[in-house]
C-alpha cells in the first residue's frame, strides 16, 4: 500500500485485491459493508464489476479510517462509512452515527478507480476543491487510440517524445484526462478532447517521479 498526504490536503491510498483472500473471490469481508451498500452489492450481476467495486469500497474506507482516526482519536468501523453515489455518479460519504464521524467526514471529495486489480482513492477536505483520480496500467494501446481520444497539442507531444516512451506517455494523458473530467464531475459523458492536458518535464532514468502537468477545459456551454 501507499500512503501521503500532499501539500494540496490530499490523501490518497493504493491498494491490490490480492492483499484480501475475500476480494479476488469478489465477497465482501466481513464488516466491510453498510446494510446500504450490501443491498447495492447485490444488484452487480458480473463478477469483475462486483469485485472491482468492492476492491475500490475498501480501499477508500481504509483511506477514510485513517483520515478520521487523524480527525478524532477513533478509527471507525467501515460499515459506519456509507460510500453513495452523487446523482452525477460521483462518490460521496454518508455516515449516520455518531455524530463526531459524521462532523468529521463531513464535505469530503473522494475519488475512486480501479485498475486490473488494483484500486487509488483519493480525497480532499479543501471547499471548492473537487479532485479526481485514476489508476491505469501502462501498456500498448491500438495505433488509432490517441487519434479518437486525444488534441492536436497532445498527439504534438508524444510525437515529440522518445518512441521508447510512447506508451508510457499515452497513459499518461489518458490518465490525465479521465482525472480531470472526474473533478469536473462529468466523467467520459463529454468529448475528451475537451481536455487539453501539458504535460511537465518528463522523469528520466529507471524509476518514476512526481511530474506536474497541466489540465484545461474548453466546455460548450451548459456542459
Amino acid at each position: 500500500t501507499q500512503h501521503s498526504t500532499l501539500k494540496t490536503m490530499i490523501d490518497w491510498l493504493v491498494q491490490s485485491a490480492s492483499a484480501h483472500p475475500c476480494l479476488a473471490r469478489g465477497v465482501a469481508p466481513v464488516g466491510l459493508l453498510s446494510p446500504a451498500e450490501q443491498g447495492r452489492m447485490a444488484q452487480f450481476t458480473f463478477e469483475k464489476r462486483r469485485r472491482d467495486w468492492l476492491l475500490g469500497r475498501w480501499t477508500a474506507k481504509r483511506l477514510l479510517q485513517g483520515y478520521a482516526e487523524r480527525r478524532t482519536g477513533v478509527r471507525p468501523a467501515s460499515d459506519a462509512i456509507t460510500i453513495a453515489s452523487a446523482p452525477d455518479g460521483a462518490p460521496r460519504v454518508v455516515v449516520e452515527q455518531p455524530a463526531g464521524l459524521r462532523e468529521a467526514l463531513a464535505g469530503l471529495h473522494v475519488s475512486i478507480s480501479h485498475c486490473h486489480g488494483q484500486a487509488l482513492c483519493a480525497i480532499s477536505s479543501q471547499a471548492g476543491a473537487p479532485i479526481g483520480a485514476d489508476i491505469e496500467r501502462v501498456e500498448p494501446r491500438d495505433a488509432g487510440f490517441a487519434g479518437d481520444y486525444f488534441t492536436a497539442s497532445e498527439l504534438a507531444q508524444i510525437s515529440a517524445a522518445d518512441p521508447s516512451a510512447r506508451d508510457m506517455l499515452v497513459t499518461l494523458i489518458w490518465s490525465a484526462k479521465e482525472a480531470a473530467l472526474k473533478a469536473l464531475r462529468l466523467g467520459l459523458t463529454v468529448d475528451t478532447r475537451s481536455v487539453a492536458i501539458e504535460l511537465g518535464q518528463p522523469p528520466h532514468g529507471p524509476g518514476l517521479a512526481w511530474a506536474p502537468l497541466v489540465a484545461r477545459a474548453s466546455l460548450a456551454p451548459g456542459e
